[in-house]
């Protein structure tokens, strides 16, 4: 039994020490990944939902996955708990105006509607969206990486070629065909399908949770 095993194994027997040592290595980063995304006037909220992710954490470990490392599993509850927090946030403003309009605001703001928040994001939104865009940046970048080592060691190397004219420069299949002797527009065709196949089924590996990329898990999704 490894170590994280050992670990996993303690924690889902509700072995007290075991949860002190996560809450203890794990509540500083925590504290600083929502107090990062909320400002530093969050300080309280931002404990708040420290304990809720370890909450939450306690109810799901039982469905823990030796894939994952703690920290993939404890940030994981993390983001959700941020997540419902802004919605939960920006529902209230919506529904209830911090104050009623008067008429010399209806003068200068627009009326009524114009005390509504605007479509814009928030700078907690913001940033969760910069969060998501860079995961699916490394997971696209790992699956890659993949695809051409697992080229490479096969000594595919033609095919390689006519992947980086596909998919980096933007050539077209006939002139790849040509360029590289391959037989076929065709033929190229099944290459480039293969290949996109392969880091589809790749980021799929890397998407459990079905929210990063969410076009992949779409009905009628290859």
């Amino acid at each position: 039994m490894t170590s994280l095993e050992e670990r996993i194994r303690l924690l889902q027997a509700g072995d007290e020490k075991a949860w002190e040592d996560l809450v203890r290595e794990f509540s500083p980063q925590l504290f600083r990944y929502f107090l990062c995304h909320l400002g530093p006037g969050e300080k309280d909220t931002a404990e708040d939902l420290v304990q809720e992710t370890f909450t939450g954490a306690l109810q799901a470990i039982g469905r823990f996955k030796l894939e994952y490392t703690p920290a993939q599993f404890l940030f994981g509850i993390a983001r959700n708990r941020l997540v419902d927090l802004i919605r939960k946030r920006k529902h209230r403003e919506v529904l209830l105006p911090a104050t009623p309009p008067d008429e010399s605001e209806s003068s200068s703001q627009g009326g009524f509607l114009g005390r509504f928040p605007s479509e814009r994001r928030s700078p907690a939104e913001s940033a969760l969206a910069w969060e998501e865009n860079l995961r699916r940046r490394k997971a696209l970048a790992a699956c890659l990486k993949k695809l051409v080592e697992t080229l490479w060691e096969k000594g595919e190397f033609e095919q390689l070629k006519v992947l980086e004219f596909l998919l980096v420069l933007g050539g077209k299949n006939k002139d790849a065909a040509r360029l590289f002797h391959v037989g076929s527009e065709r033929a190229v065709a099944g290459i480039k399908f293969r290949a996109l196949g392969k880091v589809r089924d790749c980021l799929r590996e890397k998407d459990p949770a079905r929210t990063l990329f969410p076009g992949l898990w779409a009905p009628g999704a290859m």
